[in-house]
């Protein structure tokens, strides 16, 4: 590029700004990270921490439990915060209004704090360019580059310095490349940054990469492998073909691992990846498997023998090594940019030359996927419970989770956003949220038989069997596997439904006007329409005969996939009854056949403007069979069921707690369809419905739940979250008049659980909406006193040990000896010395008396 082409890219309002900064753009990052450098730490936590390093998933349980290790767990985050854009949680510790960070480096976050730990105790060394570049840029800019990527920084030498790489000197000749452009900048710590803009703002003029495959596969194994027993590091996986564009990608995929630690491997089904997998390693030979091997990992499908992996029609010519295989938000595959290739066929694998933003979050978590006691897995759980004390946010968050497996994005939104998502898909019917209680029976939550409104007044109530809340969930699920699916058979039953509404519409028009309607028999003879009854059905009549003959849309559409030509037919009894049994097979073929003739079943409005009425998506529901739910995902469906435990869920579930099982949901080996005891209809799940639940533990403990639901559920502990008071509270830093209310949460949470236990503890949220003392003294006074009154059934001794004697007024010794009644030999003494406990008004205390009331709660008076 010549000095004209780049004095052009920097004019941009932004880069501007960066040059006449007179900070350090990331001021913020530098002194975190020379904060924990600097950090005093004591052995035994230095051990821990290095101990719990290699294992992210045991580093964040000790982090929950040890107050210490918490701390430097948020100052490590914090710092990653600063310098990968897909950091988690980034948006609460990223100190910065932008959130402005060093690059989008897409390293684990594992990888992260390993990297750290290794920086400050030089325990080993850090594993990942991407890790040490970004750590050196922080401490020292001007020496150092924001280009984090080792295998970017070759592609820079190579194509656009036109240079052998080193990466000793890849800075200088940075710096040198751009030297002829004299740009200055205010601080000379930004100078670095800035050219690293403006060389990823030229991508296209140095970058031949590839970050991933793709394979196309929807054979349905994937399903088996989604959970590995804790005894696995991770699995085996292999193709038949390797990369198309051969060595070139292996190596682009070598560097990939050795950058960031893994590279993502897709897997399409029908065209769109549902799949995928990190990759650790991978060899394709002998001697590389050898290598693998010599890593003593324990790997489920693992085979030493290199010819061993095959099946009976192939042999693999790639293994992989993967730490799991999770089902991700379906992306259509033409929404993914392949290198040098066409998107993958058969045992193709494709090579992925970038991922889009949208795409990288879909990834699989850098935690180890394969642990079923990572709660992080929670959003591909099909069944889940989150459970904890009243106030922990159970529901505030099963709100957020069913967005996101809707495919819902929430990053940035206000809660009154995701709310009106929320409504929006509940509108949709796409989430159904229920409170379990002691009256909900089976019939409200699957089926049963219910009264019916009359239409017209005088007429009879009558009493159909209505679908309850999870079937008609399940209803909707299924029919979007249908749409998805695009069959014939699907088109069919639609298209009939909507010219069997007609012709019932035609029908009520000249029974309006008191015309006769004659139908033609098979045998030519007639039948006469007598009306058109409250459930919808063509009620059929002979001509000087009074008994009647309902004819149901639902019958008839039976009949009118199984028999698509009624001139085939030749015994009309024997053959419809084969199919819808019964006994009015004459009716029936009378009606079908005016249909027909009258009303040719075509496809009358486009299937994209189409509208569906509930009974079109029954009937569709009831034509699949179950090889139509094979393969498919389909839009996801999410029940929520507040306060789970309430109810009597072996009740209500009925037999569909085998079935919610997620080996036995529909278009799996192991699928299981059940009679339902009132429609008599088969009944499965879908796969795409997911049920998430919440338990009060203060109502009943996990362990007293029961047996069967514990076995079909995965169960996340939502407990107490003091330090979300001072980053998600109203109250400035979480602290009113001096007080720190996180601090105070935790000294109430810990003298509760040492005179209970944590099931009782008190949630978070109760305190996150206080912003001055009027709201604290609202919360104490009708939330957190109520419960302690409930725990402890009014025994004010244990309620003074949990909130101290400045809430209670005391009376001592304000009685008479003669005080109670005479009771034969009694001694009634003692009772006279008893003293009396009352709880304050705490709305009416002034706010010296709260907070000296506060102070002697925490002890601080002392």
């Amino acid at each position: 590029m010549n000095k004209e082409e780049i004095n052009s890219l920097i004019q941009t309002p932004w880069m501007q700004g960066l040059i006449a900064s007179e900070e350090f753009y990331f001021q913020k990052g530098q002194d975190a990270l020379k904060k924990w450098i600097e950090m005093d730490v004591e052995s035994e936590l230095k051990e821990s921490l290095i101990k719990y390093s290699t294992n992210y998933n045991q580093f964040l349980e000790i982090a929950e439990s040890n107050p210490n290790f918490k701390k430097i767990k948020n100052l490590l985050c914090e710092i990653i915060s600063y310098c990968d854009s897909n950091a988690r949680d980034k948006n609460l510790l990223n100190q910065y209004d932008d959130n402005r960070v060093l690059a989008k480096a897409s390293v684990r976050m594992n990888k992260w704090i390993e990297g750290l730990i290794r920086t400050k105790f030089k325990n080993g060394e850090i594993k990942g360019a991407s890790i040490l570049n970004a750590l050196n840029y922080l401490l020292l800019p001007q020496e150092n580059s924001t280009i984090l990527s080792r295998n970017h920084r070759e592609m820079i030498s190579e194509n656009l310095f036109v240079k052998s790489f080193n990466s000793e000197q890849f800075v200088e000749e940075l710096k040198a490349y751009f030297e002829q452009c004299n740009i200055s900048v205010k601080n000379q710590d930004n100078y670095t940054y800035l050219l690293s803009c403006i060389i990823y703002s030229i991508k296209d003029k140095w970058q031949d990469d590839v970050v991933g495959l793709m394979a196309s596969d929807s054979t349905g194994w994937q399903e088996r492998e989604l959970i590995l027993d804790k005894q696995w590091a991770g699995l085996i996986l292999w193709n038949s073909k390797k990369p198309t564009r051969g060595a070139k990608v292996l190596e682009f995929l070598r560097d990939k691992i050795e950058d960031t630690g893994f590279f993502p491997l897709f897997y399409s089904v029908k065209g769109n990846a549902v799949y995928c997998a990190n990759i650790t390693d991978f060899a394709t030979n002998q001697e590389e498997l050898d290598k693998i091997q010599s890593q003593n990992i324990s790997l489920k499908n693992f085979n030493s023998d290199f010819s061993e992996y095959r099946d009976e029609k192939k042999s693999a010519k790639i293994v992989f090594v993967a730490e799991g295989i999770e089902k991700i938000k379906p992306i259509s595959v033409e929404e993914f940019n392949f290198y040098k290739c066409s998107p993958p066929r058969q045992d193709n694998l494709s090579p992925i030359k970038t991922l889009a933003e949208d795409q990288i979050k879909t990834l699989p978590e850098d935690h180890n996927i394969a642990t079923e006691q990572n709660s992080d897995k929670m959003a591909n759980e099909l069944n889940q419970i989150l459970y904890g004390p009243p106030g922990t946010g159970k529901t505030y968050n099963t709100i957020n989770q069913a967005l996101e497996l809707c495919g819902e994005n929430l990053t940035g939104l206000s809660r009154s956003d995701i709310k009106a998502r929320f409504e929006q898909k509940v509108d949709d019917g796409r989430i159904i949220f229920t409170t379990f209680h002691q009256s909900m029976t089976y019939e409200d939550f699957v089926e049963g038989i219910k009264p019916i409104e009359p239409e017209k007044e005088g007429d009879p109530v009558i009493y159909r069997v209505v679908e309850g809340i999870f079937r008609k969930l399940c209803i909707e699920a299924s029919f979007s596997l249908a749409k998805e699916e695009e069959s014939v058979a699907t088109e069919n039953v639609l298209d009939f439904s909507l010219a069997f509404d007609n012709f019932v519409q035609e029908l009520e028009e000249k029974l309006a006007s008191e015309e006769t309607i004659e139908l033609a028999t098979k045998n030519r003879g007639k039948v006469v329409v007598d009306g058109i009854s409250q459930q919808g059905n063509i009620i059929i009549k002979h001509p000087g005969k009074d008994n009647i003959y309902p004819v149901s849309k639902q019958r008839l559409s039976k009949l009118h996939t199984a028999f698509p030509d009624l001139a085939d037919v030749n015994n009309i009894d024997q053959q419809f009854r084969s199919i819808i049994g019964g006994s009015n097979s004459t009716a029936n073929w009378s009606v079908l056949n005016a249909i027909r003739n009258n009303n040719p079943v075509t496809k009358e409005t486009p299937k994209e403007i189409r509208k569906y009425s509930w009974d079109d998506k029954v009937q569709v529901v009831k034509s699949l069979k179950k090889e139509n739910f094979k393969g498919k995902t389909g839009e996801p469906y999410v029940l929520i069921i507040d306060e789970i435990n309430r109810g009597n869920v072996s009740q209500i579930f009925g037999e569909l707690i085998t079935l919610i099982e997620e080996d036995k949901r529909l278009g799996n080996p192991e699928a299981i369809q059940v009679q339902l005891p009132y429609s008599k209809d088969w009944f499965g799940v879908p796969p795409n419905v997911h049920i998430i639940g919440t338990m009060n533990t203060a109502d009943r403990s996990v362990e007293a739940l029961d047996t069967a639901l514990r076995r079909r559920f995965s169960f996340t502990e939502m407990p107490p979250k003091p330090e979300l008071i001072n980053t998600e509270g109203r109250a400035e830093n979480g602290i009113l008049n001096g007080i720190e209310l996180s601090v105070l949460l935790e000294t109430i949470n810990k003298r509760i659980e040492k005179l209970l236990d944590k099931d009782h503890m008190i949630g978070h949220s109760y305190l996150l909406s206080v912003e001055g003392l009027k709201g604290l003294k609202s919360v104490f006074q009708n939330k957190i006193v109520p419960l302690l009154q409930e725990y402890f059934f009014g025994d004010y001794g244990k309620i003074g040990l949990v909130i101290g004697s400045e809430f209670f007024d005391i009376k001592d010794n304000q009685v008479d000896e003669d005080f109670f009644a005479p009771f034969e030999d009694y001694d009634s003494s003692p009772l006279v010395e008893r003293k009396v406990y009352h709880l304050k008004n705490i709305q009416d205390l002034s706010d010296e008396l709260f907070i000296k009331a506060l102070n002697e709660l925490q002890r601080k008076n002392k």
